[in-house]
């Protein structure tokens, strides 16, 4: 009869032998999975198994069967926070494929449900940040927060500085997406303050200046946010994360911003701009060259051409909105500035963009007391009225009348002191 370490040995042979066959492979690594011992060198083989398989499994695009694999084996004989890091792994693979935060989501659930039984307090709470996350992604930004504020509590108490700062981090993501930017910043303050207090990895501590940048840029303080947005690009750039593209296109977001136009072409032609040349860099290139014009008509294509670049990017889309306005304000300025009544029909020709665009821009401006006029809608025209220059000397004559009065007044109190 065979040993316990034979029968070990021969699985391992059968997955050497079977490497090109992958249904073989697949038959090996699950009857290694099976497999129970608690010997350190059968769970390193075991961990590489669960990761290996579940490779194999999205190359074949068939993440369900990831899901199968975590549903059918308990991971006996790992601990709470080795086998966290399996099944984070195998949710990380899942992810890597398109169209699969709904599964991944269900993984989480299921993970969270299973843990909540076993009473494996550590593994729940990565989860519950994990499916917090998720939401942050499908922008179901409520129900993320509510998962936070459940486990914040437990985890506390629990005093794992770790995942407090994970949950701070995700609670100020999920806060922004809710334009909450006191509980952002409140919540990011927070997770500032753990990373000072434990050993902070690279990459968290590049997610927390990305997360400051994001909150100064909202705040439209551009050039503390770059600041942030260099250090986050520093990290990720350092570790080969895909993020470092969407950092340094935030940073040359800052540059735009506040017109900072030579800025731009520095960075764009500088190592960086090299090293992540593509649609993306493109994209921001243009933005760049069509704002210096102060161009609506360049922009507006501009923004056409590279549609998913831009609107792929939830903070890309807020701030291109707003350089969108106020392009259009100054180019209406210039269109309307000539005249003391102008037809809607010219402004529309002159900017080729939708009369309805032009006409609540129009009323937005007249409300906020930018343009001193009125929309004539049986004309549908504009109407500017003359800017009355408003002569102080009437004022100034009041006042030395009233100080001229205070002197006969003392003169007359003198004269009664006598």
């Amino acid at each position: 009869m065979a040993t316990l370490g034979e029968e070990f040995q021969t699985i391992l042979k059968e997955i050497e032998n079977a490497r090109l066959d992958t249904n073989h492979l697949e038959a090996a690594y699950l009857k290694l999975l099976t497999f129970d011992s608690k010997f350190e060198e059968h769970l390193k083989h075991k961990e590489s198994a669960y990761n290996k398989l579940s490779q194999l499994y999205c190359k074949q695009n068939k993440p369900q069967l990831v899901f199968h694999i975590m549903k059918t084996h308990d991971f006996s004989g790992f601990n709470q926070t080795r086998a966290a890091k399996i099944m984070r792994q195998m949710i990380d693979q899942v992810a890597q494929l398109e169209n699969t935060i709904e599964l991944q989501v269900e993984m989480c659930q299921f993970l969270i449900d299973q843990c909540a039984r076993d009473k494996k307090n550590y593994l729940k709470h990565k989860m519950q940040i994990r499916l917090a996350t998720l939401y942050n992604e499908q922008e179901k930004f409520t129900q993320g927060i509510e998962i936070i504020d459940k486990i914040v509590g437990e985890v506390r108490k629990a005093d794992d500085k770790h995942l407090l700062l994970e949950i701070y981090l995700i609670e100020s993501k999920l806060h922004f997406g809710q334009t909450n930017l006191a509980k952002a910043k409140a919540s990011l303050t927070a997770a500032r303050a753990c990373s000072n207090t434990i050993y902070c990895p690279p990459h968290v501590q590049a997610e927390i200046d990305m997360m400051a940048g994001i909150l100064y840029a909202e705040e439209r303080d551009y050039r503390t946010s770059y600041s942030y947005f260099y250090e986050a690009f520093e990290a990720f750039n350092n570790l080969e994360d895909k993020r470092a593209l969407s950092t340094l296109k935030y940073m040359l977001l800052c540059k735009i911003m506040i017109g900072a136009t030579d800025e731009v072409k520095q960075i764009l032609t500088g190592k960086y701009g090299l090293k992540y040349a593509g649609r993306n860099l493109e994209a921001m290139k243009a933005i760049s060259n069509s704002n210096q014009k102060k161009s609506l008509i360049e922009f507006t294509k501009v923004l056409e051409e590279y549609r998913e670049e831009i609107e792929g990017d939830k903070v890309m889309k807020l701030h291109i909105k707003q350089l969108y306005e106020v392009l259009l304000e100054m180019n209406l300025f210039q269109v309307i500035q000539p005249y003391s009544k102008v037809q809607i029909d010219y402004i529309t020709q002159r900017m080729q963009i939708d009369v309805e665009i032009i006409q609540r821009k129009l009323s937005e401006l007249i409300l906020d007391k930018k343009i001193d006029g009125t929309l004539d809608q049986g004309d549908d025209c504009l109407i500017l009225f003359d800017t009355i220059k408003h002569d102080n000397l009437y004022q100034h004559s009041l006042s030395l009348i009233n100080n001229l009065n205070g002197v006969v007044d003392k003169l007359f109190d003198r004269v009664k002191v006598k």
